[in-house]
This record gives C-alpha cells, sequence and structure tokens, in this order.
C-alpha cells in the first residue's frame, strides 16, 4: 500500500469495500439459502418416511410382502432423490427393499443410537416407527363402547420400521450452481466498481500526479518548476499554494547557495591555514611541497626548504603566559610574512615552528634570504607589558633534489638541520648534507627512538647495573647498585643511552622508558627475593628523567608496580638531575614527599653542574648527593676540582646527606676521595656495569 501511487489507491480503496461487501452479501445469501436447502431436504425425508409407516402397517402386521413391496415401488418412482426404501419387521427382517441396500451397521447403528436421521457422504437415511393400531379399522362397527375403551388402554406396540434414504448429489448440484451464479453477479458488480474507482481516480489524481512529479522534481533541486493552475476548488488552492512555495524555495535556495559559498569558502580557508597566525598549516604546506618534490622529480626542477624554530618562544611562555606566546607568534608571523617572495610558501608548523617554501630558487639567492630573515628576527624586540624580549631563529636548509623519495624525508631533514643549528648556538642557519658527520650523528640518534611506542618490547632494552662502594665504614656496608639502560639495536648491538636519550626526551618518550625500567627492576628484585627467601637487602637507584617529572601519573604507576611485586620500598631509591629538579621544582618536592612516605630514598644526580646548587640543594629533602663526575675525574691532579669535590662533601655532611663519588677511574682518585671522607664511590676503577641477569645468576649462585 505505501509504495503505490494516489491513483491506484483510490483505486483501491473504491473497490475494496465493493468487494467486501459483495463478499459479505454472497457469503450471507449462500449461507442462507443452503440453510433452507438443507433443511427442505430434511423436511422430505422426515415426511416421506412418516407416510409410509402408517401406510405398511397392515403389510407388516399381515406379512404380506408383495403389498409392502409394491408400496415401496411406487414410493421410489414418485419421489425425486429417493434412493432407498426399506421395510423392516421388528425381528429386523427384511419385508420390503426398493433401491441399494442400506448396510446393516447403519441400521444397527440408527436403531441403537434410536436415531430418526443419519448424514451419510452421499446422502441421508431417515427412520420412522411401525405402530400397531389399537382398532382394527374393519372391526369398529362390530366393538362395544366398552371393547373401544379396553383398547385404548393396551400399550402401543412397535410391528417394524421404514427407512429412507434420500440423495444430496441434486442439492450439491444446485448449490454449486447457486454459488456460481452469486460469484458471477459480484465479479460483475466488482468490475463495475473497479471501472468506476478507475474514473474517480483518472479525474481527481491527475492534478494530484502533477503536484507530486512538481514536488520530486524540487525535491532535486529543479525550484523553478511549476505547475498550470488548471483545477478548482481545494486543488486549484493547492496548485496556486505549491507554486508560491517553489517561488519562496527558489529564492531561499539562492540565498543558502550564497551562504554555503561563503561558509565552504571560509572552511576551506580554515583548513589551510593556521587559526592563530593565518598563515599556511602543517596539512596544506605537506601538499605544496609533495606539488614541489614532483616538479622536481618530473622537471629537475631546484627548491628550497627552510625549517625555522624560534629561540626564546619558552622563555616568553613562561614568563609571561601563553597568551603573551600567542601574540608573540602572530607578531613574527607577519614580520616575516611581509619579506615573502609572491611565490614562496610562509606556514606554521606547529608551537613556534615555522616552515619556508622557496620554489625555483638557487641556493645562493636562498641563503640571502635566510641570512635576511636571521637579522629581522634578531633585530626584533618583543614587548610585553614591562617585559622586553630579544628573539633569535635556527633555521634548517634542506636542497630538495631528486634524492628525496618522499615529503617526510625532506622534513625530516630539515628538523635535523634546524636542531644542528641549534646545537651551534642558535640564531643561525645549518645547510643539510647527508655526509654530515653532525647530520649523520643526529639521523642516528633519531632513528634510535623510532621503535619506542607506548608498549616497550622487552627486547628492545635491556638493564645493566653498576655497584655503587661504600668507601668509609661510618655507612652501611650493603651492596648498592645503579640501574642503567641500554638499548639493542637490529643487529643486536648494545647502544649506550648518550646515543638515544637526547632524542628520545626531545620527543617525550622518556616517560615510556622510565616506566619500562622501573617495571624490570622491580621485577628483577622480586626474582632475588624469591631466590632469597626474602632475605635480599639489597639497594637498586632508578634514574628518572625529567619529563617524567612533571607526568603526574608517575606516582599512581610506582605504588601500583611496589603492590604488583610487594618488594620493600627501602630497596628503591630514585636518582635525578639537578637541573631537571630545577626545572620541575614543584613537581619533584611533591614526589619525593610522597614516595618518601612509602620508604624510598632519593638521590641528586650530578650535583655541582649548575650555577646555583647550592641554593637549590634546601629546597629538597635527598638522601645521595651525586657528585659531578666532571670535578671527579681530574682531581687528584687539579686543585680546583679538588676543592669542588671538598666542598660539596662539606656541604652535604652538614645536612646530613651521604655524597657519592661519580667517575672514580684510578686508585689516586680512590684514595683522595677516602681522605676528604666521600662516604660511596662509582666508576670504572670500583667495578664496571654488568647486566643485571649477570648480577641475579652470580646471586644465586653465592646462595
Amino acid at each position: 500500500m505505501k509504495n503505490l501511487g494516489i491513483k491506484s489507491r483510490v483505486i483501491f480503496l473504491g473497490t475494496i469495500p465493493a468487494l467486501l461487501f459483495a463478499m459479505i452479501l454472497a457469503g450471507y445469501a449462500i449461507s442462507n439459502v443452503f440453510d433452507v436447502l438443507n433443511q427442505s431436504l430434511h423436511d422430505r425425508g422426515i415426511i416421506i418416511a412418516t407416510q409410509l409407516a402408517p401406510a405398511a402397517e397392515y403389510g407388516v402386521i399381515s406379512g404380506n410382502k408383495q403389498i409392502l413391496q409394491g408400496l415401496v415401488q411406487k414410493a421410489l418412482t414418485n419421489e425425486q432423490d429417493l434412493r432407498t426404501v426399506l421395510i423392516l419387521d421388528n425381528q429386523n427382517r427384511v419385508l420390503a427393499l426398493s433401491g441399494r441396500e442400506i448396510p446393516k451397521d447403519v441400521i444397527n447403528q440408527l436403531r441403537t443410537g434410536n436415531t430418526k436421521v443419519l448424514q451419510l457422504p452421499e446422502g441421508i437415511i431417515f427412520a420412522a416407527p411401525i405402530y400397531r393400531s389399537f382398532v382394527e379399522v374393519d372391526d369398529v362397527n362390530n366393538l362395544t363402547e366398552g371393547e373401544i375403551s379396553d383398547s385404548k388402554e393396551q400399550p402401543i406396540s412397535e410391528v417394524g420400521r421404514v427407512y429412507v434414504e434420500l440423495s444430496n448429489l441434486t442439492l450439491k448440484n444446485l448449490k454449486q450452481d447457486l454459488i456460481a451464479k452469486i460469484l458471477m453477479i459480484s465479479m460483475f458488480g466488482l468490475m463495475l466498481s473497479t471501472l468506476l474507482a478507475w474514473w474517480i481516480g483518472r479525474n481527481i489524481t491527475k492534478p494530484i500526479q502533477e503536484i507530486a512529479y512538481a514536488v520530486n522534481k524540487v525535491g532535486e533541486g529543479h525550484f523553478a518548476h511549476t505547475i498550470i493552475e488548471n483545477s478548482s476548488g481545494e486543488l486549484q488552492t493547492l496548485q496556486k499554494g505549491f507554486n508560491s512555495m517553489a517561488t519562496s524555495l527558489k529564492h531561499a535556495y539562492d540565498v543558502m547557495q550564497d551562504k554555503i559559498n561563503d561558509a565552504t569558502s571560509m572552511l576551506r580557508h580554515q583548513a589551510q591555514h593556521d587559526d592563530l597566525t593565518g598563515l599556511i598549516n602543517r596539512r596544506e604546506f605537506e601538499v605544496r611541497l609533495e606539488r614541489s618534490l614532483k616538479t622536481v622529480q618530473e622537471n629537475g626542477a631546484q627548491h628550497v626548504l627552510c625549517y625555522l624554530d624560534l629561540d626564546q618562544f619558552k622563555l616568553v611562555n613562561d614568563t609571561c603566559g601563553h597568551s603573551a606566546g600567542d601574540e608573540l607568534l602572530r607578531q613574527i608571523s607577519v614580520l616575516l610574512a611581509n619579506r615573502m617572495r609572491d611565490r614562496d610558501t610562509l606556514a606554521r608548523l606547529g608551537g613556534d615552528e615555522f616552515g619556508l617554501l622557496l620554489e625555483n630558487i638557487s641556493l645562493a639567492d636562498a641563503t640571502l634570504i635566510t641570512n635576511s630573515l636571521l637579522k629581522l628576527v634578531s633585530d626584533y624586540r618583543f614587548i610585553h607589558e614591562d617585559k622586553i624580549f630579544n628573539i633569535g631563529v635556527s633555521i634548517g636548509v634542506v636542497v630538495i633534489n631528486s634524492k628525496f623519495e618522499n615529503v617526510s624525508e625532506i622534513i625530516h631533514a630539515a628538523d635535523i638541520a634546524c636542531y644542528s643549528a641549534k646545537n651551534a648556538g642558535r640564531n643561525q642557519s645549518f645547510l643539510f648534507s647527508p655526509s654530515d658527520v653532525e647530520v649523520t650523528q643526529r639521523r642516528t640518534a633519531v632513528e634510535a627512538v623510532a621503535d619506542i611506542t607506548d608498549e616497550i618490547d622487552d627486547e628492545t632494552f635491556v638493564l645493566y647495573c653498576q655497584p655503587i662502594v661504600p668507601l668509609t665504614s661510618y655507612v652501611p656496608q650493603q651492596h648498592h647498585f645503579e640501574v642503567l639502560i641500554r638499548k639493542v639495536n637490529i643487529d643486536g648491538n648494545i647502544m649506550l643511552p648518550t646515543s638515544f636519550i637526547p632524542s628520545a626526551e626531545r620527543y617525550l618518550l622518556m616517560p615510556n622508558i622510565d616506566r619500562w625500567v622501573i617495571k624490570n627492576t622491580f621485577a628483577t628484585y622480586r626474582e632475588l627475593l624469591n631466590q632469597s627467601n626474602e632475605k635480599c637487602n639489597y639497594v637498586f637507584s632508578i634514574n628518572l628523567s625529567g619529563t617524567s617529572l612533571g607526568d603526574k601519573s608517575l606516582l599512581g604507576y610506582i605504588r601500583e608496580q611496589f603492590v604488583i611485586y610487594s618488594i620493600p620500598p627501602q630497596s628503591i631509591c630514585f636518582e635525578i638531575t639537578e637541573t631537571a629538579a630545577i626545572v620541575n621544582l614543584k613537581n619533584t618536592i611533591q614526589l619525593f614527599t610522597a614516595l618518601r612516605k612509602l620508604g624510598c630514598s632519593f638521590a641528586l644526580d650530578d650535583f655541582g653542574s649548575g650555577m646555583s646548587s647550592f641554593m637549590y640543594l634546601k629546597n629538597f629533602e635527598v638522601d645521595f648527593l651525586k657528585i659531578d663526575g666532571s670535578f671527579v675525574k681530574d682531581m687528584d691532579n687539579n686543585k680546583i676540582d679538588h676543592a669542588m669535590v671538598r666542598s660539596i662533601h662539606s656541604v652535604a655532611e652538614a645536612m646530613n646527606i651521604k655524597t657519592v663519588a661519580e667517575f672514580v677511574e684510578n686508585e689516586a682518585i680512590l684514595k683522595e676521595l677516602k681522605t676528604i671522607g666521600v662516604h660511596y664511590g662509582q666508576g670504572l676503577h670500583l667495578g664496571a656495569p654488568i647486566p643485571i641477569k649477570k648480577l641475579v645468576e652470580n646471586f644465586t649462585v653465592k646462595i
């Protein structure tokens, strides 16, 4: 019904009621006529049987079968549909039969059930008893009144039965003929109803179909489509309304299309530009860079990519807030954009990093542009409230040639060159060269952390440990080890931390590495406890990076690992560098306070390398000071280094802090440290780093 058109619906709705009415009328007529026919046949059978019963009384009593046979034969001849007439005496003996024989079981069924009517598939059998009369007709005149009275008091006796079978074949034929005629009449009426409904539907629905067609055209976007107003009444009103609506929709569509075009242009601009600076964003910049690389590969053109990184942006952000940093980026963007050629592309790549694509340019001309940009930014002064900042920029320069296969390689090369410019002293440019030693080292460092993900594979790193040896009897003589990390490269060789830690810190991968170290150190200590029946008293020192100190979820992770591996917190000492502690002063103090309540100890590493080491020392409640190795390694020959070590140790003792000297490389240094009174020593002379698995194996052997 849902898929029918309005014309079909009108025809359908006009025909169905007529069909239902015809069906109901036909059903009612057939039902009533059939009841009448059935009752008529039933009444005929009863009348025939009851009339034959008294007529056969004399023949039954007298036993005159000839009279009875003539009676049943005459009855069979005179009555239509009469198939059988049977007369039995009260002993069930056949006295007369005309027609087909009635089965004995049927007769028994009628007699046993005292039934007068029995319905069979092909007919109906009727039974009527034959009774003996009290007074014989011929003898009535010879009886006195007293004898007649006596005869009436005698009981009526049954002397036989009459069985009549009527065929229902004629009735069935009559019913079928009646049904056929009723159906023909109904079909004729239905056809008339259908033709009438079609005529009505054609005249009424034609204008509606025109409107429906017009609505469909409008739905397809043809808002100028109208219809002829040739109807009357409500349909004419509907046609006028539609034309008015189409005109309004056409106007609204034109207005909306203009707004959509404006919004599309705005969205396209937003998708291609940075919201803060209005420059091309990284996505669009990479599209243009891809297009430029294609021209290099196809036409041999040459372009230059400059990767710009502001040198003092973090200082402005930390000093004046992010709003000041945003304003600085906006001003720098305008400053740089004013120096661009029309065919060049300047983009903000993210944070304080910008990309400059110089198309169809020689390296010499590109150098002139980068030099002018360096001077432009270095001469610029950013003023915020009462503060003035000198802003520099480091630029990595890459010549785009056919050696590059994709855009990511170009950007990666520019990033390496920019990093090299920063390492060289900032506010300068650095030209990328694949053969350059610094570039090679930088690329190696980046590749070293490329496989570090959130879920670190246990085969990526391996733990080493180096002993921290007591140098005086005034400290506990227990085994103390610093846990060190090494990376396994693709070839299976061991890489020192200096080859991957700087890149891991730059790309914010150190929190993952630190958590891996904590987890595996705790697992190793649990193994030692299991082997020693919980009697191991080793102390492991674990280094934490500066980025991990800024991770507020680190404390919860450490607590969770203590619960999982069930090791004593007193066996763990956390080491942080002086520089990292100062940068994350607030977070460091909070972390120290919470872990110290658990029982952990702390060591401040590389102490003395900062400009204000002693001033910051009073802010930290630490257990160990690890004297920077740069003072220790030459203290046996350098009086200033010797004095620095003595000074640091004196201040630490005054604060009840144990000192640890790093880089103990020979016996002479060891002797000087013992003379000063330094509590612990660490270095190749006292013990080289070994795999932590070997420590576990040696521990097992000792047990």
